[in-house]
């Protein structure tokens, strides 16, 4: 199997694990790391409702209206744990007359002290004065104690607010085992099953104290906001089991929704498979179909920030010449306080400091408009992540540059993000974001460590250890292939290459150490870059001398003409490193700057492999190709050329390389003779004094190899006019041949084949 399909796989595979380990690690109740991802979960959660109601205007609602108990209100009627009842029972009477559809109290109320309205009542019994009379009378009628309960009982719009508590031995404040006394809950409780209600949030006690009010109310509903772990209200209970009498409940914004759309008390249908609550109507459709959780809680769609709903001052709504009552008509009105003082400021998604009047408000605008957050359950959030993880897994395996990983890692992110953004944007849905990004996250992270721990291993093995001789992508072919070097040889055809810097135990006379190490340096990198960038093996440094070859450690094609093209590079750079030397401030010797650079290319059958003891072993090669290889480069010398190749190395590439037949030739310590070329230019790039000599030097040699001597030398006489002769430059392949026409003139040989015998290395 290859390594894109093995990266490929692991992706599938880790998204899997991760996706599992995070969707069921995560949600195990107690779990730090739980509490850590939900606080998250609940960060990004407010980021999208604040974004959703960051351009709501203020009082931009008014079918929900808040009758707020405000710093006018308070200080045009007095301190407000001073006012008599009757202010309530007032505004009870002028709100109702306008016909409202609900009239919610936010307030908690304790029973007012009845002895000043008794005693009073008693002394204008002998009140004579009508001046006396009139002003007791309009005494008794605004602080009237029983007015408010008058005024609920008689109004089949009023709710008011449950407050449900925990048992607090410490305080006294123990279990009850039924409502408190004197309240009368008729028609204020849910006809739900028992196995229903265990799901539902519980409570042990009953907070009021003020029981005839609740008996006198219309509608009685829980006031309780539950509060996250991080303090924040999202939810809100539709209904709150009583254990003790095993009472049901609805909350305070449900107990008006249900007189609002007529639903009767065994209209409330949990269905915690699906999460969700229908409203059965009294004509038995489907009023409201509202999402909820596994408590039967509702999470609170929040319009906008605070006064997102209308407020008016309380002050304005208990008198009718400040405000016709009509207007209350087909609104909702919620009495309660932004005051910070009576203490009923919560921490909200969308503010810090939010009144809980509001929060009813939102509730019940939401269910009233039917627009509500729907919450993605786990198992749909497990299988998006999941989904989004593998493919993921399957981008990033694919590549073999693990660096595609990350923007396919921020790319999957960001749609995700997006996503979820747009879902609650325009559906109102929420999905997590923070438990997919983790798994979309640790995904590529897997894969990534199993390509860098596992495939990667012989990769870094072989880049450390051949990656100062050996072609970068020659590497990567070893370890695509799988080949990776052995002690031993493996026998092939390749082609050496040794080049030789001419003259250089001058240069060690001329240069001192530090010198011709900085020469040296600089020569040997470039040349050494030129032979890696060909997919060259550098065997050895030999002084001076480099000694390489092609097509091992792995197959390299076109080896021959990668050879011929290094050759080539390496002269020109050469030349480049002349004219540098030359425009450093650094003197140099003129031996530098006319520096030149014998090369011997051969091709054919060598042994190439890790050689050595086991203790010291080095990569090589071997054979008698290697020999010639180094012959040819020495020899290059005799004719005053600089980059000598075989003919086997010539025929595979003859149609993309110029060269110079050169010689019929059986180098020293070989019986085999071997021809050879001078290498010149890629095809098309020859110099114009190839052009001038090549065809009669190609007739000199013909003439010459049939031994027609004359005839050759009158040819090379020809060609030396245009040989390219500079600095340093002794000798070239048509003075050669002058020089051995002339001797085998004068010498005639009693048999010849064309062939000429070297009689030394050099």
């Amino acid at each position: 199997m290859s390594d894109r399909k093995k990266r490929i796989l692991s992706g599938v595979f880790f998204a899997l694990l991760f996706s599992a380990l995070i969707h069921f690690g995560t949600r195990t109740k107690g779990f730090v790391f739980t509490r850590i991802i939900d606080r998250y979960e609940y960060q990004s959660y407010d980021a999208r409702l604040k974004a959703a109601s960051s351009n709501t205007e203020e009082m931009s609602i008014d079918n929900v209206v808040i009758i707020d108990i405000e710093q006018n209100s308070v200080e045009a009627l007095g301190n407000y744990h001073e006012w008599p009842h009757a202010y309530h029972g007032q505004l009870t009477d002028v709100v109702s007359s306008g016909n409202p559809d609900a009239l919610l109290f936010d307030v908690i109320f304790d029973e007012k002290n009845s002895y000043t309205h008794s005693l009073i009542d008693a002394l204008s019994q002998e009140t004579t004065t009508p001046e006396l009379q009139a002003a007791t009378e309009k005494f008794l009628l605004n602080a009237d104690p029983n007015r408010f309960v008058e005024s609920t009982s008689q109004n089949s719009k009023v709710h008011h607010a449950l407050v449900f508590e925990t048992e607090d031995t410490l305080n006294f404040l123990y279990k009850m085992a039924d409502v408190p006394n004197g309240y009368n809950d008729q028609n204020h409780t849910l006809k739900i099953p028992d196995e229903v209600a265990k799901h539902l949030p519980s409570a042990e006690r009953i907070g009021n104290t003020y029981t005839e009010l609740l008996s006198a109310s219309y509608g009685v509903g829980a006031a309780n906001f539950p509060q996250d772990e991080d303090g924040i209200i999202r939810r809100a209970p539709t209904a709150i089991h009583f254990k003790g009498p095993n009472k049901t409940y609805p909350s305070l914004a449900l107990s008006a929704i249900k007189d609002i759309l007529k639903i009767p008390d065994d209209g409330f249908k949990y269905d915690f498979e699906n999460k969700m609550l229908h409203l059965i109507d009294s004509t038995g459709n489907i009023a409201r179909e509202i999402p909820i959780d596994d408590k039967g809680r509702m999470f609170i769609n929040y319009f906008g920030p605070h006064k997102t709903f209308y407020y008016i001052p309380y002050m304005y709504a208990f008198d009718a010449e400040m405000l016709d009552p009509a207007y209350w008509g087909d609104k909702t009105a919620i009495v309660g306080s932004s005051l910070p003082g009576l203490m009923d400021l919560r921490s909200v998604p969308v503010q810090e400091t939010f009144p809980g009047v509001e929060i009813h408000a939102n509730v019940i605008h939401s269910i009233l408009e039917n627009k509500f957050i729907q919450i993605k359950s786990p198992t749909a959030n497990y299988f998006g992540a999941l989904f989004l993880s593998i493919a993921i897994g399957v981008f990033t395996g694919a590549p073999k540059k693990p660096m595609f990983g990350f923007m396919f890692l921020a790319t999957g992110a960001g749609l995700w993000i997006v996503f979820a953004y747009s879902q609650f944007l325009g559906e109102s849905v929420m999905w997590e974001i923070i438990r997919p990004i983790f798994s979309i996250t640790l995904t590529p992270l897997g894969v990534f460590s199993y390509t860098f721990l596992i495939l990667d291993k012989d990769k870094r093995f072989l880049k450390t250890t051949f990656s100062t001789y050996i072609s970068p992508k020659l590497i990567d072919q070893m370890v695509d292939g799988k080949t990776v070097p052995k002690l031993g040889g493996d026998e092939d055809i390749h082609t050496a290459v040794f080049t030789d810097i001419q003259e250089f135990s001058r240069f060690s006379e001329q240069l001192t150490p530090t010198e011709l190490v900085e020469l040296l340096n600089d020569y040997l990198t470039e040349m050494t870059n030129i032979l890696l960038d060909n997919q060259g093996t550098l065997d050895k440094y030999i002084g001076d001398a480099i000694v390489a070859f092609y097509g091992a450690p792995v197959p390299v094609e076109d080896h021959e003409y990668k050879a011929c093209l290094t050759a080539l590079l390496m002269q020109k750079k050469l030349y480049e490193l002349r004219k540098k030397w030359k425009t450093e401030s650094k003197y140099w010797p003129n031996i530098v700057y006319n520096m030149q650079m014998r090369i011997g290319i051969h091709t054919g059958k060598m042994v190439t492999g890790n050689m050595g003891s086991k203790h010291r072993m080095n990569y090589t090669m071997m054979g008698d190709t290697v020999n010639l290889a180094a012959r040819l480069e020495s020899s290059a010398k005799q004719y005053g050329i600089y980059s000598q190749i075989s003919e086997e190395t010539y025929l595979s590439i003859q149609d993309r390389i110029s060269v110079r037949e050169l010689d019929h030739v059986r180098v020293f310590g070989k019986e085999n003779p071997v021809k050879t070329y001078e290498l010149i230019s890629l095809r098309g790039q020859e110099p114009e004094w190839y052009k001038q000599i090549n065809e009669p030097f190609a007739k000199g040699i013909h003439h010459f190899q049939k031994g027609e001597f004359e005839k050759a030398k009158q040819l090379f006489e020809l060609t030396v006019e245009n040989e390219n002769m500079f600095d340093g430059r002794n000798i070239n392949p048509s003075l050669l041949y002058v020089e051995r026409c002339n001797m085998l003139i004068k010498k005639p040989p009693k048999e010849w084949d064309g062939i000429w015998s070297l009689t030394s290395k050099k």
